[in-house]
């Protein structure tokens, strides 16, 4: 049976705050391999349906919920289909790691503008990937930011070893961001994180219980974040849904999903514990 572990006595102090403060809860998601299993072509990308039961269930028994997300705004709404999900009234999308966000109790999104410096590293990466013929290697175009994909090629790991140099090397030349993730190299104008997003949300919600779940290296600011917090005196929990790279999550983990089925059971679990909603 697909499940998930608590590793630390956070994951119950979090669920116990929880059930007594149910208003105060947020609870942050990551897209791709947390809510949605990886795929090879990212426009397939759909959120597991137990998650987006779970997900129906809980938004309207706590205060807050959140994707955060690299992803577009345009494109989570798109593929999850959040515009067309009961329970989501509550549900804030911040993509580009919190430079797009939409809300979906106004429907109101911000627009997306690409930067000269993202439209110039484009363009190198794709004379790169001309010279160097790769056979499967893509991009991915996210209006702020640029990714490269290996995780279609043929050989998906080397693939990614030998272009990582040469496009660090892009992204210095352009003054962008560069961010490795599950196979793909992400170029980015931003230099915010999804610490940075989850810490403005947490001030501008009030939020005093606070979950995260995630996935890959791109997640680790949060993760960071809900340490510090907890420091301070806020219920948190780090959920990490397993993968491949997760070792430096899995160290941070309060919480051990197996994968997005195991982070849905996670949120259905939660869901139950909280009871008929607010």
């Amino acid at each position: 049976m697909t499940t998930w572990t608590a590793l630390t006595d956070a994951a119950s102090t979090f669920v116990e705050a929880a059930s007594s403060r149910p208003g105060e809860v947020l609870v942050a998601l990551d897209f791709d391999g947390t809510l949605a299993p990886i795929v090879d072509d990212p426009e397939q990308s759909r959120i597991h349906p137990d998650a987006a039961a779970a997900l129906a269930e809980l938004g309207p028994r706590i205060g807050h919920l959140a994707i955060i997300t690299g992803r577009p705004v345009e494109a989570v709404r798109r593929l999850g289909r959040l515009g067309e999900r009961q329970g989501l009234d509550r549900l804030v999308v911040l993509g580009q790691y919190g430079v797009e966000r939409w809300d979906a109790a106004t429907g109101v999104a911000t627009p997306v503008e690409e930067p000269e410096n993202v439209k110039a590293a484009t363009a190198e990466l794709r004379a790169l990937l001309a010279d160097l013929h790769l056979p499967g290697v893509t991009l991915e175009h996210k209006g702020r930011a640029v990714g490269v994909h290996t995780r279609r090629s043929a050989k998906p790991d080397a693939f990614f070893e030998q272009l990582k140099p040469r496009v660090a090397e892009i992204a210095e030349a352009n003054s962008l961001v560069l961010e490795p993730g599950r196979m793909v190299l992400e170029l980015r104008a931003s230099t915010v994180t999804k610490g940075d997003a989850l810490r403005d949300l947490i001030e501008e919600t009030g939020a005093t219980v606070v979950a995260m779940c995630g996935d890959d290296l791109g997640d680790l600011p949060a993760f960071g974040l809900l340490a510090d917090l907890r420091d301070a005196g806020l219920a948190t929990c780090r959920v990490v849904s397993a993968s491949e790279e997760a070792q430096q999550l899995r160290e941070q983990a309060d919480v051990l999903a197996d994968g997005p089925a195991g982070v849905a059971r996670w949120l259905e679990d939660l869901a139950a514990r909280l009871g008929a909603g607010n």
